[in-house]
């Protein structure tokens, strides 16, 4: 497995992350903060698994996903706007790095990759995360500044190209874990390592039909 990740990452120059779910394990402060706002309004709290289900399109969606199914369109957007609230005062509370994923970054930027996250989290709440678990390591960060289309669409990717101006996309790989990640990479034509330690098992990612896609088990594995 080592060799099919080192060849994947043969003369890259620019490797895109994604966030939650392949950098950090954030699903307990999303959880919490999903709970807090369904509370709020009277509404049926839902479980973890459910939450872990949910993560991938952004916080949107999982509000979406988590609110009772006749809910109107109002009631959702002020479900929505209680959870960022609460969820930008308490992202990093009980929120931490994958273990190795420091060490493994080190190495890429010593190794003189070039790092960017790509993410539909709140840019700003994402910038705030990666500096405090990753400070100095990546190169830029990219999230919902609520004109982008989020991933799966392409536009974080061509993004991240512009500002650091590589576009050969024979130099650049991308990481993510869900079925999201793995279409953004086909969309943006890049090519693309999965994980099986974030929030989709290896069996979940072959229940979307994903196959042939390089996995890694631990951060580790990317520059063991």
């Amino acid at each position: 497995m080592r060799k099919e990740i080192q060849e994947v990452l043969k003369e890259k120059e620019l490797i895109i992350f994604d966030l939650d779910g392949t950098l950090i394990d954030s699903l307990p402060d999303l959880h919490k903060a999903t709970n807090y706002a369904l509370e709020l309004h009277r509404m049926p709290k839902q479980t973890i698994e459910h939450t872990r289900k949910s993560i991938g399109n952004g916080v949107a969606m999982l509000i979406r996903r988590s609110v009772p199914k006749l809910t109107s369109e109002t009631e959702y957007k002020n479900v929505l706007k209680d959870f960022e609230t609460y969820y930008s005062a308490h992202s990093s509370v009980l929120t931490y790095p994958y273990i190795g994923m420091k060490e493994a970054l080190t190495k890429l930027k010593f190794l003189d990759y070039k790092l960017a996250v790509s993410t539909n989290k709140l840019e700003d709440v994402a910038r705030v995360l990666i500096e405090h678990f990753f400070p100095n390591l990546f190169d830029t960060v990219c999230g919902d500044d609520g004109v982008r289309a989020k991933k799966p669409a392409p536009d974080s990717i061509m993004e991240i190209q512009q500002r650091l101006d590589i576009f050969d996309k024979n130099k650049i790989v991308y990481i993510g874990d869900s079925d999201v990640d793995y279409q953004t990479s086909i969309n943006s034509h890049l090519d693309c390592i999965l994980t099986t330690y974030g929030y989709r098992t290896e069996n979940e990612l072959k229940d979307k039909g994903i196959s042939n896609v390089p996995l890694i088990n631990k951060p580790l594995d990317l520059v063991e």
